[in-house]
């Protein structure tokens, strides 16, 4: 049970990271900071919808688990604060001192720690309606993001996925 809450967890963030990463990718153009474009909005749009697509095809989701569905995305889709957490400059964030720094750091953390515990508490929800074979494809599709995010180097280094380097 301990090691399923795990895998949910770190499925989860992993969810989040990559909510996250994928954002702050759509953001950066190369040398250009700023909001993401149009078009990258739309890219990133599509690309969530087919991800979300796939999994509804591979978890065969059924008409009475649909609603559960539509409550489960709608959960953990990456939501846009009506006035986003300014990040100081390059020049602001060094003229702070060592507790100002600790101080940014701990708000950014309060804030994914929140959205962490909302996407858990998503996860749990949608995961108690599905049959145990969704539940296995749910966990193989939060396996798949996990190594896809932590990429070649293995999450968890000589358990039982990995040897003692934590590759296969």
């Amino acid at each position: 049970m301990f090691k399923l809450r795990k895998q949910l967890l770190i499925g989860v963030t992993a969810l989040s990271i990559a909510a996250v990463g994928l954002t702050a990718y759509a953001q950066t153009d190369g040398a250009k900071k700023g909001p993401p474009t149009p078009e990258q909005q739309a890219k990133f749009a599509d690309h969530m919808a087919k991800m979300q697509a796939k999994w509804h095809d591979d978890l065969k989701i059924t008409a009475a688990q649909e609603p559960a569905w539509q409550t489960f995305i709608g959960k953990i889709k990456p939501v846009k604060p009506a006035v986003p957490p300014q990040r100081p400059s390059k020049e602001d964030w060094a003229k702070l001192t060592a507790p100002e720094r600790l101080d940014h750091q701990m708000e950014f953390l309060k804030r994914a720690e929140t959205r962490l515990a909302e996407h858990t508490a998503a996860v749990k929800e949608f995961y108690a309606v599905l049959t145990p074979v969704q539940q296995k494809v749910f966990d193989e599709h939060f396996k798949r993001l996990e190594q896809h995010r932590f990429g070649h180097r293995g999450f968890h280094r000589g358990g039982p996925d990995g040897g003692p380097d934590g590759r296969p």
